[in-house]
């Protein structure tokens, strides 16, 4: 006899029970299966007795999250919930678990008794008993027929949906407490076992044995909160391979805030410490939010699961074994600038002092990815990462990270490193993991949350993080983000995601800094504007002379057909001869490399038009045979091998791209860039010419270096951004989900204001959309409490400024994380629907723009198809721009929901593409002044006639050239200086030139360099190598003051000692230079600095 025997009245879920239950002395994996297709059927039937609407593309999880705001036993949802997680498991791990199969079982048999007394009100057949079957299913259950036999047990269910939505149309679930409390107390849905049930799972997820002997449940502690006698038990304990504690866990009703058991875990993992002299990893969870806290070493931060065995005995190696971060001797071999040592040791001390994540700005070509591997190895050696993610959005830049001449395969060698795909996605020996965020999307959650320690985000600016931020959020691991966009055109948001504040990120170093440092890191360019009449002006039929007017005419093209502003160059029209002018630039002008062009980027508009120029040129240089230009982008077949011909042959030498090399792709030969496109956006416009600025010695022989890059730009980029100097910055793109929701709130607000009934419909949609947001996000999750808060229907009752607020702040931004596959025309529609009822509600005139604008959607529709069969007369009077002119706001509503379905039908809209070949103009070419003021230095006359002088008499600066590279100067030649001052050879005295100096006429080394200056080059490589010598025992703050030295010998041509301890140098220290550095330290700085050091002479004040 069927546990199930009770549910006759619904044969589908009876069917489905009894299956379960033959399936599990045989087969767990199918009863599990069963169980969960019983669970989502019931479910179905269940939220029509509760008189709850759903989104009907609303998957488990989220009717589970909606069963949670109702007033039920929360056991319910929990049951539910268990049901799920193990149903999930069976599909992905072919599970043979008899007791995961009977929990499962079980909760199903007390959920439906439950949903039965609720519908029938009869209670015999309570006392529930479950009875173990005995019964066995004849064969296995094949895991491929589970899909097919849902849609078939979905169909019979629907019948029964809407049988039992007739039948409960006057009746609800028992109301009476006392009543049901007996009824709970009878099926024994007890609220604290479930929610350890349901915790339970959240470990074995993790892989934790929960009945095993790794899981210690009610784990008694002698000597509670450290009082004699007093006995305390920890809700679970989880014991390592020699069953010592490692982590406590307490758990509290999933109504209450977690943080509620925070003292009272820490109690208890005092109290273990107490007595087994080991300090436990300490978590407190209510079930749906956990936090962990690793007191000893860091704050208490939310965790998205338990970590496995594996990850936590890495914790617990990680107390007795890791170094200060601070002490590391990093790597020079790989991260030697100091820049770089000093970008690596700002997140050092960053992670060192309890924060996790931090963004490093630096410029293109500065050596981003070599700094992070120097601070990967970093940490590594200290023990605070054991494995490492590094992420990136296109394969392009990750297989740069992996295999190039500056690539952690190159300095990191013997570690082993993987690239994430379908194959080798269950890898977990490696250390170095790479991939795409769009692979790593599919994978995530096939690693336990902890099994990153570190995280690297190449790229950080992009809006990437919008779509893939769960994958930053579900791993707990150090966070460390990559960015060469400047500081001043990051978004905030990302500041955000890596705790900096708004343009303050944990280090940057900007291009400027880079081509000023001796010598330069970086190059500068040389830019022409470079223009046709066609490019400046477009081509339209009236600026044409006659001669073009008739090879148009020849072609079949007339005045009506060739009217194109410059935008629609490549989009909708191109002309061959102004192509041709651009590559024939390019190879007459563009700079070489062994007689013929050297490395070249043209950025083209698009695919077509990348495609017109390689055509053009294999045309206009046959004798290359197709070998010298090449396109890269997205479409190209083996894109990656062209790619690495480009790095690393001699041919292809021009490279021409859409998109794909605008950014990120490291090709230091590159010497000419070709802007043949417009750019609107800075941030992409200096990423370009970023491609152009990499240092390449010996690129044209043995000790003739790089020196500088060309750029041409064909559509007047530079003087667009001359006029705007920020460029046009991009609305923060914003998904139609989130666009449709903040319409829904427009309209609730217009709605209530006019008192008009329809406010509840437009209630309702908003309602569902919240309850729509998939639970399992950890976006969702982090705003829980908020939604949950929107839950009641009490809130909709009161419908006021705060609660339009939290909707369209909060909530709306939310939206984007609903999986709408396949809807998104249908979501457009209701925008544009939406929009117009705003329009006519406000009784705008905007609204007839707008109507014109629908009418051209809807004429797009392919109603000749036979989905159009009801509704094709319709469709045609509303073609009519008359037909819209009385529709009110229901009227709107019913189109909308009428023909939201079938705009996936709609033809796309494309202009004609027209192809000339008409002569332009010859390409006008004239050199872009570029701001290059922050290299000028404003050089004094007076000082300049005695530097001159000085030079002259001091045998062509041999000396000179001593006291500029901050070398000792013998006695001889001091008594050289002075004969030439005493002979009176010079129109200056030693007298005049310290007044004029303000130096001790007794330091006439000093005096000297106050007018003859400081060798930049040599002062810059002796303070790096004093960096690079001593970065393990300085700080970041102290790398500062350094810097600050430096900098005041270079503009004052020397530095006082004293200064050292007055000024700017006592707001960093009130003991200035000595608050700063101690001992040892401070003597090695005054060594460095005592070359340049100036005695000044108050006298002359």
């Amino acid at each position: 006899m069927s546990n199930f025997n009770f549910l006759e009245k619904w044969p589908n879920l009876k069917k489905l029970g009894e299956q379960a239950e033959r399936y599990i002395l045989t087969d767990p994996n199918a009863t599990m299966l069963k169980t969960r297709m019983l669970g989502e059927q019931l479910m179905d039937l269940l939220l029509v007795v509760l008189k709850v609407e759903i989104d009907r593309f609303a998957n488990q999880d989220d009717k589970i999250k909606k069963l949670r705001t109702l007033n039920i036993n929360t056991s319910i949802p929990d049951w539910f919930n268990i049901v799920r997680l193990h149903g999930n498991k069976a599909m992905h791990e072919a599970m043979d678990d008899k007791q995961k199969a009977k929990e499962a079982l079980i909760a199903m048999h007390k959920v439906s008794a439950w949903f039965y007394i609720n519908v029938t009100k009869d209670k015999s057949i309570l006392p529930l008993k479950f009875k173990m079957p005995t019964t066995k299913a004849k064969k296995v259950y094949k895991l491929e027929d589970y899909q097919q036999e849902l849609e078939k047990v979905q169909l019979v269910n629907k019948e029964e949906v809407i049988k039992v939505k007739e039948e409960t149309k006057q009746t609800s679930i028992i109301s009476n407490y006392k009543e049901l409390k007996q009824v709970e107390d009878m099926l024994d849905l007890d609220e604290a076992e479930t929610r350890k049930k349901l915790i339970d799972v959240l470990l074995e997820q993790a892989g934790w044995k929960v009945n095993g002997s790794s899981v210690v449940k009610e784990y008694k502690i002698e000597n509670y909160k450290g009082i004699d006698g007093k006995v305390g038990f920890a809700d679970y304990i989880l014991l390592d391979k020699k069953d010592n504690p490692i982590a406590v866990i307490e758990a509290k009703k999933t109504m209450v805030d977690p943080h509620v058991g925070k003292e009272q875990a820490k109690a208890y993992a005092d109290g273990i410490e107490k007595i087994k002299g080991i300090r436990p990893i300490i978590y407190y969870t209510n079930g749906y939010e956990t936090y962990m806290w690793d007191d000893k070493y860091s704050a208490p931060r939310q965790v998205w699961g338990f970590y496995t065995l594996e990850d936590l005995e890495y914790e617990m190696f990680k107390h007795k074994n890791r170094k200060p971060l601070s002490s590391i001797e990093i790597d020079t071999n790989i991260s030697g600038r100091s820049y770089q040592i000093e970008g690596i040791k700002s997140v050092f001390e960053k992670f060192e002092n309890g924060n996790r994540k931090s963004l490093i700005v630096m410029a293109t070509g500065c050596g981003k990815t070599r700094t992070v591997i120097g601070l990967t190895k970093g940490m590594i050696e200290a023990n605070y990462a054991k494995r490492v993610l590094f992420l990136a959005d296109r394969d392009e830049l990750v297989n740069q990270a992996m295999k190039d001449k500056s690539s952690f395969k190159t300095f990191m060698p013997n570690t082993p490193q993987i690239r994430l795909t379908a194959k080798t996605s269950e890898d977990r020996e490696s250390v170095l993991y790479f991939s795409t965020y769009q692979t790593m999307v599919n994978y995530y959650h096939a690693f336990s949350v902890g099994f990153f320690d570190l995280i690297i985000c190449d790229e950080s600016h992009r809006s990437i993080y919008k779509v893939y931020r769960d994958i930053l959020n579900y791993f707990d691991a150090y966070l460390v983000g990559l960015t060469a966009t400047p500081v001043g055109f990051i978004n905030r948001n990302t500041f955000k995601l890596f705790d900096c504040d708004d343009t303050d990120p944990t280090f940057s170093y900007g291009y400027e800094e880079a081509v000023n440092h001796k010598p330069p890191y970086l190059l500068k360019y040389k830019a022409k504007d470079a223009t046709t009449e066609f490019l400046r002006k477009g081509i339209k039929w009236n600026n044409l002379n006659e001669k073009q007017k008739r090879e148009l005419e020849e072609d079949g093209l007339d005045e009506e057909k060739v009217d194109f502003d410059k935008n629609s160059l490549e989009e909708f029209v191109t002309n061959k001869d102004t192509n041709r002018k651009i590559l024939k630039n390019l190879m007459d002008n563009g700079i070489k490399v062994k007689d013929d062009i050297g490395k070249s980027i043209i950025f083209a508009k698009n695919k077509n038009h990348a495609t017109l120029l390689q055509k053009l040129f294999d045309e206009m240089y046959p004798q290359y045979n197709g070998n010298l230009a090449c396109i890269i982008h997205s479409d190209v077949t083996n894109k990656e091998d062209v790619l690495k011909r480009f790095k690393e042959e001699d041919r292809p030498r021009i490279a021409i791209s859409v998109d794909m090399l605008d950014t990120g792709i490291d090709v230091p030969e590159v010497v000419n860039l070709v802007f043949a496109k417009p750019i609107y956006s800075k941030v992409k416009f200096l990423q370009m010419i970023g491609r152009g600025t990499r240092l390449c010695p010996n690129l044209f022989g043995e000790g003739m270096d790089k020196k500088e890059f060309y750029i041409f730009d064909h559509w007047q980029n530079f003087e667009f951004f001359d006029e705007k100097p920020d460029g046009i910055t991009p609305v923060e793109s914003k998904s139609s989900q989130q666009i449709r929701f903040e319409y829904r709130v427009k309209l609730l607000e217009i709605l209530k204001n006019k008192g008009l009934e329809e406010v509840k419909d437009i209630v309702k949609l908003i309602r569902d959309d919240i309850n729509a947001l998939p639970e399992r996000s950890v976006e969702i999750r982090k705003n829980k409490k908020l939604i949950d808060s929107l839950k009641p229907d009490n809130v909709w009752e009161n419908i006021n400024k705060n609660l339009i607020d939290k909707l369209m702040k909060n909530i709306a931004p939310l939206m984007g994380w609903i999986d709408t596959d396949g809807q998104r025309e249908a979501i457009l529609f209701d925008n544009a629907m939406y929009k117009m009822q705003i329009l006519k509600l406000n009784d705008d005139v905007n609204v007839i723009t707008h109507v014109g604008k629908v009418i051209d959607n809807l004429s797009r529709l392919n109603t000749n198809m036979n989905q159009f069969n009801s509704t094709r007369d319709y469709i045609k009077q509303l073609l009519k721009i008359e037909k819209w002119n009385d529709l009110n706001y229901k009227d709107i509503e019913e189109i909308r929901i009428l023909l939201r379905d079938l705009m996936k039908y709609k033809s796309k809209n494309q202009r004609t593409f027209v192809e000339l070949d008409i002569k332009d103009s010859e390409l006008v070419i004239k050199d872009i002044e570029t701001s290059d003021d922050y290299a000028k230095v404003n050089v004094d006359a007076y000082v300049e006639r005695v530097k001159t002088a000085l030079e002259k008499e001091m045998n062509i600066n041999l000396v000179i050239q001593k006291i500029r590279k901050g070398k000792s100067i013998t006695n001889k030649e001091l008594d050289m200086i002075y004969d030439i001052f005493n002979s009176g050879k010079l129109e200056f005295s030693i007298d005049e030139l310290a007044q004029k100096s303000n130096v001790s006429k007794e330091d006439l080394v000093g005096i000297i360099r106050k007018f003859v200056g400081v060798d930049e080059e040599e002062l810059t490589a002796k303070f790096d190598e004093f960096i690079n010598e001593h970065h393990s025992k300085i700080s970041v703050k102290q790398m500062n003051m350094i810097k600050m030295i430096k900098d005041d010998i270079l503009k004052n041509k020397g530095i006082s000692f004293a200064s050292l301890f007055e000024g700017k140098y006592t707001t960093v220290s009130k003991d200035g230079i000595s608050g700063i550095f101690t001992g040892n330290l401070e003597d090695e700085v005054f060594h460095l600095i005592e070359p340049y050091k100036t005695e000044s002479d108050d006298i002359y004040a």
